[in-house]
């Protein structure tokens, strides 16, 4: 039986794409979630893939009847997609909370580098943003950490 290419209901984060492209890749889960997480600091177009692979992609459930994507279920995708990110905002997993954690540090780390590499004597109000969220990120952390 061929492998079919699922968003993860068991194993999901945010929509389920990683675990999903994991499995189907065969690769841990969360090196796709350090790919996706680096490529948005690199601000490049990672989101908008997400998003579109979040709506494409069937649920794990799914994939057992055959579903596909069709143009005319875009809709039904889109409000599937609302509750999803209603139930995700309600109650986020610890993983998700730490993944954006890590996100925040790593792009004030990288705008913190870049500022420091156009370094302008004159002018240290670069450097607030990227510690911010340096900081954040931190606090995010402990916090999420110390409720386990």
């Amino acid at each position: 039986m061929a492998k079919r290419l699922y968003r993860s209901e068991s194993n999901q984060v945010l929509g389920g794409v990683c675990a999903g492209l994991g499995d189907f890749l065969g690769i841990d889960p969360v090196f796709i979630r350090i790919f996706f997480v680096v490529w948005t600091i690199l601000g490049e177009f990672s989101v908008p893939i997400y998003i579109l692979l979040w709506v494409i992609v069937p649920r794990e459930s799914s994939v057992d009847v055959n579903e596909k994507f069709e143009m005319n279920d875009l809709g039904a995708r889109f409000r599937q997609m609302g509750s999803e990110i209603q139930k995700i905002t309600r109650q986020p997993s610890s993983e998700l909370i730490v993944f954006a954690g890590v996100g925040m540090i790593a792009w004030g780390v990288y705008y913190l580098v870049d500022e420091y590499i156009n370094l302008n004597i004159w002018s240290y109000s670069q450097y607030i943003w990227p510690a911010l969220l340096i900081i954040a990120g931190v606090l995010v952390i402990i916090r999420t950490t110390r409720k386990k």
